[in-house]
C-alpha cells in the first residue's frame, strides 16, 4: 500500500467547494475522512499565500488529488501545483475544450481505436484501447505530434469538466477516476520508434503531472502467457499501490471482467452485449434525454462554467446533446502510443532470456505503457528507472571486483 502519513495535529474544516461527502473509509494513506479534509484545507491555504487558489476551478477533490501524488506533503505539492499552473496557462489549457477542433477525429480512431464506453459497476467511466489495431504511420499521416498533444489534453479536460461530474450525479458521490481496459491481442513493436517512444514520455509526463491519480483500475485483456511472465519480473519494480491497479487477464478474460462491469456495459466487440463502437463514445454524457431529466447542462459544463451537478441542486434546463459536440472531442484519460522504457525492462529481458525473442519484446512493450498509465504519486516511472539504472552498474562492478580479488587469493 501506499506510505502511511502522520495524522495532522489539528482539526480543520475545508474553506472551499465540496459538493460530495469524503468517502466514508480510511484512505491508502492512512487517513480518516476528518483528516484528509485538514490536509486538504491546510493545502488551500498555502495555495491562497502563493496566489493559486481559485475557488471556482478548485474543489476539494482536485486539491486531494495532487496531495495524493505527493504523498500529502505540502511542500512537494505546492510545487507540483504551482507548475500545473503555469502548464495550463503555456498551453492555453483552460479554454482548450472551446478553442481546439480535432477535424481528423475519425481517422485518427480507424488507426487508433479507443474511447469511453459506458460504466463500470463503481459509476466510473470506461475507456477502452485496442491496442493491437494501432497503426502508427496511418496514425501519423492523419495528423501531427502537436494537434495530438493538443487532442490529448483536451479529452483530459473534457473528462474532468464533462463525464466525471456527469457521472459523480448518477452516483450521488464524487466520481473522479477511471476503469480502464487494454486489450493487447495482436500487439507488434515494428512501430515502436525513437519518435514514439518520445511522444509516450511526453504525453506521459504530462498525465502525471497535471491529471494525477485519475486511473481507478485498469484491465489488460488477451494478454499471451510471455506477457504475464513479464510482468511477474517488472512489477517487483512499482510500488505495492500502483500494482494493485493493473489486472493482467488472458484470453478468457470475462469472467473477471465481470466483476467490474455488468454484461451489458461490456461492448460486443469485447463479448458482451452493448452496441456501439468506439466511435460513437456512448455513456450517460451522451444521453439527451437522461441529462435533461438530471437538469444537466452539457454545454455549459463542456464552455467552462464549472458546475458539480447534484440531484439535490436546481440547475438549469438543459439542452440537447444527442450528438457529439462540435470541437469533435473524444480521446484518452490514460495513455497514448505504445513504446517500451528499455531501461524497465531490460531486467525482464535478462530474466526471461533472449529465447523468447520478439513476443518477450511484445510484453515488454504492453508491460512497460502500463507502468507509465499507473501513476507514480511521488515521482515519476522515469525517475525510478533512472534510480534503478544507477544502482545496476554498482552491482555490476562490485561482483567484478569480488571475482578478481578471488582470482588473485585475496578476501574483501
Amino acid at each position: 500500500m501506499a506510505p502511511k502519513v502522520p495524522p495532522p495535529t489539528e482539526v480543520l474544516k475545508f474553506e472551499g467547494s465540496m459538493d460530495y461527502p469524503i468517502e466514508n473509509r480510511i484512505d491508502d494513506w492512512g487517513l480518516n475522512p476528518e483528516q484528509q479534509e485538514t490536509y486538504v484545507e491546510l493545502f488551500r491555504r498555502r495555495l491562497v499565500l502563493e496566489k493559486l487558489w481559485d475557488p471556482d476551478e478548485q474543489d476539494f477533490f482536485m486539491l486531494r488529488r495532487f496531495l495524493r501524488a505527493r504523498t500529502y506533503d505540502l511542500d512537494k505539492a505546492t510545487k507540483m501545483f504551482n507548475d500545473h499552473i503555469i502548464w495550463r496557462k503555456d498551453h492555453h489549457v483552460d479554454t482548450i475544450l472551446q478553442d481546439f477542433y480535432f477535424a481528423e477525429r475519425d481517422k485518427f480512431l480507424a488507426a487508433y481505436p479507443q474511447g469511453y464506453h459506458k460504466l463500470d459497476k463503481q459509476g466510473r467511466p470506461v475507456y477502452i484501447q485496442l491496442i493491437g489495431k494501432i497503426n502508427v504511420p496511418a496514425v501519423m499521416e492523419c495528423t501531427n505530434e502537436e494537434r495530438m498533444f493538443k487532442f490529448h489534453v483536451q479529452e483530459y479536460e473534457r473528462c474532468v469538466k464533462v463525464i466525471m461530474p456527469v457521472c459523480s450525479t448518477l452516483a450521488n458521490r464524487k466520481i473522479d477516476q477511471t476503469f480502464g481496459i487494454m486489450d493487447v491481442r495482436g500487439v507488434g513493436i515494428s512501430a515502436l520508434t525513437g519518435d514514439v517512444k518520445r511522444m509516450l514520455l511526453k504525453f506521459t509526463k504530462t498525465d502525471q503531472d497535471n491529471y494525477p491519480e485519475m486511473l481507478g483500475h485498469i484491465c489488460i485483456i488477451n494478454a499471451p502467457a510471455i506477457f504475464r511472465m513479464v510482468w511477474t519480473v517488472v512489477k517487483g519494480m512499482i510500488d505495492i499501490r500502483t500494482q494493485q491497479k493493473i489486472e493482467i487477464l488472458g484470453p478468457n478474460y470475462m469472467d473477471a471482467l465481470l466483476k467490474h462491469m455488468e454484461i451489458d456495459a461490456i461492448p460486443e466487440f469485447l463479448g458482451g452485449q452493448s452496441k456501439g463502437t468506439l466511435l460513437d463514445d456512448v455513456g450517460p454524457w451522451n444521453d439527451a434525454e437522461l441529462m435533461a431529466r438530471l437538469q444537466i447542462d452539457l454545454e455549459a459544463l463542456r464552455m467552462g462554467r464549472h458546475q458539480h451537478p447534484h440531484p439535490a441542486q436546481q440547475l438549469p434546463q438543459a439542452r440537447s446533446f444527442g450528438q457529439p459536440s462540435a470541437d469533435g472531442s473524444f480521446i484518452t484519460p490514460q495513455a497514448s502510443m505504445v513504446a517500451s522504457l528499455p531501461s524497465m525492462t531490460s531486467a525482464a529481458s535478462y530474466a526471461l532470456g533472449p529465447e523468447n525473442g520478439a513476443a518477450g519484446g511484445v510484453a515488454q512493450a504492453a508491460i512497460a505503457q502500463l507502468t507509465t498509465i499507473a501513476e507514480a504519486r511521488s515521482r515519476s516511472l522515469v525517475e525510478r528507472v533512472k534510480a534503478i539504472e544507477a544502482k545496476l552498474p554498482l552491482k555490476q562492478d562490485k561482483l567484478r571486483t569480488v571475482r578478481c580479488s578471488r582470482l588473485n587469493g585475496t578476501r574483501m
